[in-house]
């Protein structure tokens, strides 16, 4: 065999063991795939990310497994973030939650006097909580980890410091200058809870999650945009925590998504 033929086959085996399962990860963070980022460029990420100024809503599928059990939920989302406030709604069918910027991390729930925390379960057997569109950990800053393909796309991974050696990483797309990925580790390192965009789309001239896919353990949630209402002034009584209970008449133009 001519030399030329046998380093071919050799570079093509080398190839393939990379790309075996538990070594693409390790493959693509040796690539360089984009620039690295200086800390200024970092935190200028974080603070992009901080400052998302919208208002908006949407109807959604909450849908959830369980080994073999499978259950859906449709739902109402409402978003407004300015300098002012930071207000985010969510509705099911017989029950509001709501969070407010001056609540500090409490959730306001109908037909309840306890309050909830960002990080608990909005509905009991599911994963989607506050904690997931709000991304509380951005408070801490954040330090530049390496680079990484996810979801086919080049990534930052952004790493978040939080209480008791939790750590938090994010992988963000500079090109869409959106989150692909948040995953949570715990003290020991062990990755316990992941957040995943697996389909954004444009509507209007701007980019919105269609959908996110979050796994803990054997629990996965899928949600699901079915309708989204843009440019358009959500009335305050939305967010009003006093008024919960009362049905919600919004009068918003949705447009399928």
């Amino acid at each position: 065999m001519k030399l030329s033929k046998l380093l071919v086959l050799l570079f093509v085996q080398y190839f393939l063991v990379l790309l075996m399962p538990g070594n693409v990860t390790a493959f693509c963070r040796q690539r360089k795939l984009l620039p690295l980022p200086t800390p200024q460029q970092i935190t200028e990420i974080v603070k992009k990310l901080k400052a998302n100024t919208m208002e908006c809503a949407f109807v959604f599928d909450l849908k959830t497994t369980t080994g073999k059990k499978t259950e859906t939920k449709t739902g109402k989302f409402y978003f407004q973030r300015n300098d002012q406030v930071t207000n985010l709604r969510f509705d099911f069918a017989n029950q509001s939650f709501l969070s407010l910027k001056e609540a500090k991390g409490e959730v306001f729930c109908s037909g309840k006097v306890t309050k909830m925390r960002w990080d608990d379960p909005i509905q009991e057997g599911h994963l989607l909580s506050f904690s997931d569109v709000l991304m509380p950990f951005l408070e801490s800053g954040g330090e530049y980890c390496c680079q990484n393909r996810v979801q086919g796309r080049n990534t930052h991974i952004i790493r978040f410091k939080e209480d008791q050696g939790r750590v938090v990483n994010i992988a963000y797309d500079p090109v869409f200058e959106v989150v692909l990925q948040v995953e949570h580790f715990d003290e020991k390192g062990q990755c316990v809870r992941t957040f995943k965009l697996l389909e954004f789309k444009k509507a209007q001239g701007t980019w919105f999650m269609k959908t996110i896919e979050i796994k803990s353990h054997d629990i996965t949630s899928q949600l699901i945009i079915k309708k989204i209402a843009l440019k358009q002034a959500i009335p305050a009584a939305i967010f009003n925590k006093n008024t919960l209970e009362q049905p919600n008449e919004d009068r918003l133009t949705y447009i399928d998504f």
